[in-house]
């Protein structure tokens, strides 16, 4: 794990921590297990040749400020009128400026399911997960021991939250494999260095299972972006940033999923 993804980690265990003493681990359990109407998540990105995951993000570590602004039940709604296939919202709050209200008013304003991106570390955060309402769930293999994301994966399938499993290199890959994840995310940065290459999604596509629903996150701005990884056999796609900075998020996304 790199060090910024220790600060990271190191942070949000802290932050779990709190959440833990203003609502006991009891509580948040029982409003989990509330029953809610669930979005098909995994079902969302194959019903359409090109599948946009379109994110509600404020900020990052690498760019610093995106749209430190942005309204997440307005761009919501922006995003189901452009054509996404679903949301991701990013609730992390120190370094990605999210919450997990961002995502609360984000479903609220449409029809679209959501899924929670967010450092996930303790069990805690799937019970707030689910209490929130999302519809799926972010896990980053590289953050996690794989008896974790075992555990991490069988209780977001108790709490009806479809998992995104989110690797970036052919080790995270051998991590995964003997869970067979149904939903995998390939992260096109480096989060060690920044750097991004988008052709890494398709060249570590190859390695997983046929049936696999693949998901290429950053670096995508384009349809030439989309066409590329197209021709690798990915049609879902996690966007935020170029959709956050842009004065037309509709044309924007229209653009995209008509990209084929």
């Amino acid at each position: 794990m790199s060090e910024f993804l220790k600060t990271i980690v190191t942070h949000v265990k802290g932050v779990v921590e709190k959440s833990k003493t203003g609502m006991p681990l009891a509580e948040i359990r029982h409003k989990a297990e509330a029953p809610r109407i669930i979005r098909p998540f995994r079902e969302a990105l194959e019903d359409t040749p090109v599948a946009v995951i379109a994110e509600v993000k404020r900020a990052s570590p690498s760019k610093g400020d995106i749209a430190p602004d942005l309204d997440a039940a307005k761009t919501a709604r922006l995003y189901e009128e452009g054509g996404a296939a679903a949301l991701s919202v990013l609730t992390e709050g120190k370094f990605f400026k999210g919450n997990l209200d961002d995502l609360t008013a984000a479903r609220k304003a449409c029809h679209l399911p959501v899924l929670r991106k967010e450092f996930i570390v303790d069990p805690y955060q799937l019970y707030e997960t689910a209490a929130a309402g999302a519809d799926a769930v972010l896990l980053i293999a590289r953050i996690l021991a794989p008896s974790q994301l075992a555990d991490f994966m069988r209780l977001a399938s108790e709490l009806r939250l479809e998992a995104l499993v989110e690797v970036f290199d052919e080790t995270d890959i051998e991590k995964i494999a003997p869970l067979a994840p149904p939903l995998v995310g390939i992260n096109n940065r480096n989060l060690s260095s920044f750097d991004t290459d988008t052709t890494r999604a398709g060249r570590l596509a190859t390695r997983l299972p046929s049936g696999t629903t693949v998901v290429a996150a950053s670096g995508i701005q384009n349809a030439g972006d989309i066409r590329r990884h197209l021709k690798a056999g990915i049609s879902a796609f996690l966007i935020g940033e170029s959709l956050v900075r842009t004065e037309d998020p509709v044309g924007k996304l229209k653009g995209l999923v008509n990209s084929e």
